[in-house]
């Protein structure tokens, strides 16, 4: 690229009056316009300095590359010259706001700035030039080159002579003869090839960077140069170089700029000085007269023994002397150094650090390797070592050892008993060949990150297959399942969902025939011998509900437990009965009976449903504890083969209830154990059985965790360690959403959990319809409602940081809220106002009784319930009432079914379970909250099976309250339960500290 000043054109492209009236307005803009439209060419360049600095001066006849060159952007002022009024490398940035520069001219002198403060911070530069030679970095030229499509021109300071950017060139240094036969080294820059080559003479050059990637000098023989102070007169050439200046390079042009070899000595030049100089400058004779001598470069030796199952290595050098090669030790013995060949330092130092940069954890003192070590060397460092210029590598001894196996590994996994009840010891094998490599050790290497698996004679097999990787993290699963970490390896009954991933990574697997029978009939879910019904049971069962009673059979005969997650009104009590059943027809030995545990207000219904279906089963229920009127757990069990008791007997009589033991164990509406440090969950942990049903509709409410607690019930051996439940499976899932972790919690749990849906079954029941009511707060109501939503809302963001801390305080203003968008006496009885919500209720309620309709009322407050009661007393319309201080909750049930009560008012914690009322085809949802399974259970109260009507389900929502958010919080919750328990996918995660923000938002 070569730019250069434009010549004055011959005519002036403005009129005088153009020129007049700009100076007469004094308008600098005015005045540039007028100036740019008289001369043709680029407004705006880069202006060189060429000097030589005041210190250097006086060496300039015998120094080399003495030149400093400035630069800096200059303007054509209005004579055509080139100016700096306006410019500075301050102003760039500022000018190209201005209008003086373009926005891309002002960015280019900005990077060119930029470059050299970035990369030269040990140089300051001034506002007004900027230096040549303290640039680093080669991305100068490229920058450099943009200039012309740029319009920006380069010129030299004063004088405006052209600047010529060449390149790129090469340094050499040519070796020619004077006119008296002497020798002289001449340093230049070559560009181009063979024809196109150009030779640029280096008698008097500047340098840029360190150690150097271009030059610059005057374009004029140095004779000139040393006439004339003003350096600017000649043209200017830059010239970047293709590969950097070595040290020695630099040194050369910096200390002599030509020298000469007397004609005498040329002989001892080539002898001594010259193999030195070739191997750290590079030396040429272009016009071929003179004939340089052949130079053997010296080399790094590196010789390879092979002896037996140690590799050896020995790093040498070699150097040439009189037509000998000769072999130095990698360090000298002697520091003060007696050696034959005098050694290139410099050189090794270079040669010690491409190899270290090749191998950075190569040891030069280490002498032998083995095992892994070995086949590391082998495979992955000595051909890379190849690739190191100067570094010859030599092989000896015997054939090597150490060489990947032509036989494929063979992975053996297998089941043995185990002195621990419910578990069996893991063996996993790898076979080779003839050798057998206990996976512990596989284990081991996997864990070191090694990637290769030693075999006794040398082979080795590879580790980086994707399927060791799935083992070892199969692996690694099975043991963090364990209770406490152990050395021998173990794997829970419970977990077939892992022994099949097992199986199917392995080659041969090798069970005990329980384990097999389990992963057939479990697994596969389609049993070859079908159980059939039992004899005793007095109810005609639908296909889906004979699948799951076969299912249950198959974890009783295998002594394992399970969740029976049917949707609610799918039948799951019948089921468990059947179960009940036929392992009593087909009983062997002592009789031991089953032990049901439910919620106090379903306890009767189970006592009911087994005399209706099962009427050859003695079954009872403890009606108190031991200390009052009921019957001892003991006697109970003794003369009945189901007992049935309540979580809340179950709490007081802990040590009775587990001194028995129980054919199994089956807990009822199991979401009431969802908590583990509750003392139900830890006595129904403790009891002695031989396997535990959780029966529940909802084993996922809240997060995964309900999930796992209920799991520890039922398949106490599956997920033993919650902290490891949450590292592996919550936090993934519930946080990021990984999928991966999704699928693999699915395949564990799959065995043991059976769950199916009214849509999955056909139960021809009619449609449900749902309907969101949104109810829109008086003028009063709203007032009310927002100003304790602003109170609420400081208080809570101030503890949001610590949520977990102030948790009881955070929902104790949830609650406020959510009473407030009901009825606002409800949390200050002196505000009387109308409430919104009950009106929009009573707008519905008697128009739908009148059409014959019997309709359920929900609502999680019994204040607001009884406020509903307060008024339909009022309106004379006959009600049944259900909360949990109700004593006679079969008497209001039972009205309700008789007709005698049209209406049915029903805490959702009270109701939502153990009711069976397909009489009502009308629910009404008071007041949402985020909990999604809650609201279904109490809408299938009426839509299950018996309903011959459509449901209609009405959600009152308070708009612009809290209830909206809470909707929102509740798609997701749902969201939860469907993908954990139905489809694939990603969902949002549990109850955080940005969903309670969200629900305070207005």
């Amino acid at each position: 690229m070569t730019t250069s000043a434009a010549e004055p054109p011959e005519g002036r492209r403005t009129s005088s009056w153009q020129r007049a009236l700009a100076s007469v307005f004094d308008d600098d803009a005015l005045a540039q316009e007028v100036e740019d439209l008289e001369y043709e060419g680029p407004a705006i360049g880069l202006e060189f300095d060429l000097q030589l600095p005041t210190l250097r001066r006086v060496r300039r006849e015998t120094a080399g590359a003495p030149f400093s060159l400035g630069m800096r952007p200059v303007r054509r002022g209005r004579r055509g010259t080139w100016i700096r009024s306006g410019l500075d490398w301050d102003k760039v940035v500022e000018a190209g706001v201005s209008g003086l520069l373009t926005a891309e001219q002002a960015d280019w002198f900005d990077e060119v700035r930029a470059l050299a403060t970035v990369r030269s911070r040990h140089v300051v530069h001034d506002r007004h030039w900027i230096y040549l030679e303290h640039y680093e970095s080669p991305v100068l030229w490229s920058l450099l080159a943009r200039a012309p499509e740029l319009e920006i021109e380069f010129v030299t300071k004063g004088h405006a002579r052209p600047v010529t950017v060449m390149g790129p060139g090469r340094f050499q240094i040519d070796l020619v003869h004077d006119d008296q036969e002497n020798l002289v080294l001449r340093p230049e820059v070559v560009m181009g090839e063979a024809e196109d080559r150009r030779h640029l003479p280096l008698d008097a050059a500047g340098i840029v960077g360190a150690p150097g990637h271009g030059l610059f000098f005057p374009d004029t023989d140095q004779e000139s140069v040393s006439r004339t102070e003003d350096l600017n007169t000649f043209a200017l050439a830059l010239v970047p170089l293709g590969t950097r200046l070595t040290r020695e390079q630099r040194q050369f042009l910096e200390s002599a700029r030509e020298v000469t070899v007397p004609r005498e000595e040329i002989q001892e030049f080539l002898d001594r000085w010259f193999p030195r100089l070739h191997q750290r400058i590079g030396l040429t004779n272009d016009d071929g007269s003179i004939e340089l001598p052949e130079v053997a470069s010296p080399e790094m030796v590196l010789t390879v023994t092979h002896d037996d199952l140690t590799v050896r290595l020995e790093w040498e050098w070699e150097y040439s002397q009189a037509g000998q090669r000769i072999r130095l030790p990698f360090r000298p013995a002697d520091p003060l150094g007696t050696e034959p060949v005098k050694r290139e330092s410099t050189w090794e130092t270079a040669m010690t650090k491409a190899v270290t940069r090749r191998i950075p954890d190569l040891e030069f003192r280490r002498s032998a390797y083995v095992g892994y070590d070995a086949v590391v060397l082998l495979r992955d460092w000595l051909p890379d070592l190849e690739k190191v210029h100067d570094l010859r590598i030599e092989t000896r001894g015997t054939a090597p050892a150490y060489k990947p196996s032509e036989e494929p590994p063979e992975i053996t996994v297998s089941t043995l008993p185990s002195d621990h009840r419910d578990w069996f010891d893991l063996g996993v094998t790898v076979r080779v060949g003839q050798f057998y490599v206990p996976f512990a050790d596989v284990f081991r290497a996997l864990a070191q990150g090694q990637d290769v698996m030693m075999l006794p004679d040398g082979t080795w097999f590879a580790l980086d297959a994707p399927r060791f990787e799935h083992l070892r993290e199969l692996l690694r699963e099975a043991r963090s399942l364990q209770d406490a970490p152990n050395d021998q390896l173990r794997i829970s009954k419970h977990q077939l969902g892992l022994w099949q991933d097992l199986e199917e990574l392995s080659d041969r697997s090798e069970a005990v025939s329980s384990w097999t029978e389990a992963v057939t009939r479990l697994a596969t879910r389609e049993p070859v011998d079908p159980v059939p019904l039992p004899a005793g049971l007095n109810a005609r069962m639908r296909p889906y509900q004979v699948d799951g009673y076969r299912w249950l059979c198959a974890l009783h005969d295998l002594g394992l437990g399970g969740i029976l997650a049917d949707d609610m009104g799918l039948g799951k009590t019948l089921q468990v009965i059947a179960m009940f059943l036929r392992a009593l027809e087909n009983r062997t030995g002592a009789p031991k009976p089953f032990l049901v545990i439910a919620p106090t207000s379903v306890v009767p219904n189970w006592v009911t449903e087994i005399q209706k279906f099962a009427p050859g089963l003695r079954v009872a229920a403890a009606t108190g504890t031991a200390n009052g009127s009921g019957e001892q757990p003991r006697a109970l069990g003794a003369e009945n083969d189901v007992v049935v008791t309540s979580y809340a007997l179950l709490r007081l009589d802990e040590a009775l209830w587990r001194e028995l033991e129980w054919e199994a164990v089956v807990l009822d509406e199991a979401q009431f154990l969802k908590n583990p440090r509750t003392q139900a969950h830890r006595v129904a942990r403790e009891l002695r059985a031989g396997s535990t049903i959780a029966v529940t509709g909802t084993p996922l409410e809240n997060g995964l965790t309900d999930l796992w607690a209920l799991l520890g019930l039922s398949a106490p051996g599956l997920f033993p360690s919650r902290r490891k439940f949450v590292e592996d499976y919550q936090r993934p899932i519930e946080v990021s959403g990984d999928r991966n972790a999704l699928a693999r919690l699915r395949r564990r749990v799959a065995p043991f959990m059976l769950r199916r849906t009214k849509d999955a079954v056909d139960l021809q029941l009619p449609p449900k319809l749902e309907q969101t009511l949104r109810v829109q707060l008086t003028e009063e109501h709203r007032k009310l409602y927002d100003l304790h939503l602003q109170r609420e809302r400081s208080k809570v963001l101030k503890l949001l940081p610590e949520l977990n801390r102030n948790r009881f305080t955070v929902f104790s203003s949830l609650t406020k809220l959510r009473l407030m968008a009901l009825d606002p006496s409800l949390v200050d009885p002196e505000l009387e106002t109308n409430s919104s919500k009950l009106e929009a209720l009573f707008e519905h309620l008697p128009e739908i009784v009148a059409e014959g309709h019997r309709p359920l009322v929900f609502s999680q407050f019994t204040g607001f319930l009884k406020l509903a009661a307060a008024r339909l007393d009022r309106l004379g319309i006959p009600y049944s009432y259900l909360d949990g201080a109700t004593r006679d909750r079969t008497g209001a049930i039972q009205r309700f079914r008789d007709g005698h009560t049209k209406i049915f008012l029903i805490s959702l914690k009270a109701g939502g379970t153990g009711l069976n009322l397909t009489e009502a085809d009308y629910c009404f949802l008071l007041d949402p909250w985020w909990n999604p399974m809650a609201e279904n259970q109490a809408v299938d109260r009426a839509h299950r099976i018996g309903q011959d009507r459509k449901v209609m389900v009405y959600r009152m929502v308070a708009a612009g309250t809290i209830e909206e958010k809470v909707m929102e919080l509740k798609e997701r919750k749902a969201q939860l339960f469907d993908q954990v328990m139905d489809d694939d996918g990603t969902f949002s995660s549990a109850l955080t500290e940005q969903d309670v923000l969200a629900l305070f938002e207005r």
